[in-house]
């Protein structure tokens, strides 16, 4: 019998997008998932996307860590925003409810982003339920170059929910500059990314499917307001 270490395989060749090889940066947010008691091995995001930055030479990943509002801003604007990379997004991660990121108030949290975050182009909010209230999104988008944040609308599994964002982070390394500008564009990138799930899959605590539980706001170019394109995205992820 031939086991899977056995075999021959084949890694998938690299590919590059058309900035500079070291022109991506994935800033990683993270607050403790678990205490040691619970989970002596500390699970964290961070190796998930290491490997990316592993598979991708123009992938970097920049990782602090955050417990409330001050910790948050302090990490983002003394450490992580100073790269040098031409586009950053940022991923936040920690627990998560309706109004609130790790022990802070979700708004807050993301208004930080808005003060500090003049290079991120968009954010990921890895966080429970922070995607059920749009007010809750619009801080980083209002003002600077962010245009868009992706959050969750329900409580998701865990590892369920990394597996989507690498799947995101991928095609938003690839994806070429400006392509958060236009509705279209935007939509096509992250679309593409999420067909590869099943929409029923499910991924919400109490079952509910993956198209159910994600959320996307975007503030295109020469747009005052920020919308809601979360319909448009399950539209081209998923047409029927």
């Amino acid at each position: 019998m031939t086991t899977a270490k056995q075999c021959d395989i084949k890694l998938p060749p690299k590919t590059y997008p058309s900035q500079m090889p070291d022109d991506f940066a994935l800033l990683l947010l993270e607050s403790p998932w678990w205490t040691p008691k619970s989970n002596p091995t500390r699970a964290s995001s961070l190796p998930f996307f290491q490997g990316l930055e592993r598979l991708h030479d123009y992938f970097n990943v920049y990782y602090s860590t955050f417990y409330d509002s001050r910790s948050f801003e302090t990490a983002l604007s003394q450490d992580l925003i100073h790269t040098h990379e031409k586009r950053q997004i940022l991923y936040i991660g920690a627990h998560g409810g309706k109004a609130s990121i790790a022990n802070g108030r979700a708004s807050t949290i993301l208004e930080k982003v808005a003060l500090h975050g003049y290079k991120i182009e968009g954010v990921i909010v890895s966080s429970c339920l922070v995607g059920a209230r749009d007010s809750n999104l619009w801080a980083p988008i209002m003002i600077n170059r962010t245009r868009w944040v992706f959050a969750y609308r329900h409580e998701v599994d865990w590892l369920n929910s990394l597996f989507i964002e690498l799947a995101l982070l991928e095609a938003l390394a690839l994806a070429e500059e400006g392509y958060a500008d236009n509705r279209e564009t935007l939509l096509h990138t992250f679309g593409d990314a999420l067909a590869k799930f099943n929409p029923q899959m499910p991924l919400g605590s109490a079952g509910e499917p993956l198209a159910d539980c994600i959320c996307l706001m975007q503030r295109a170019k020469y747009k005052r307001n920020p919308e809601n394109v979360t319909s448009e995205l399950i539209e081209h992820a998923w047409p029927h």
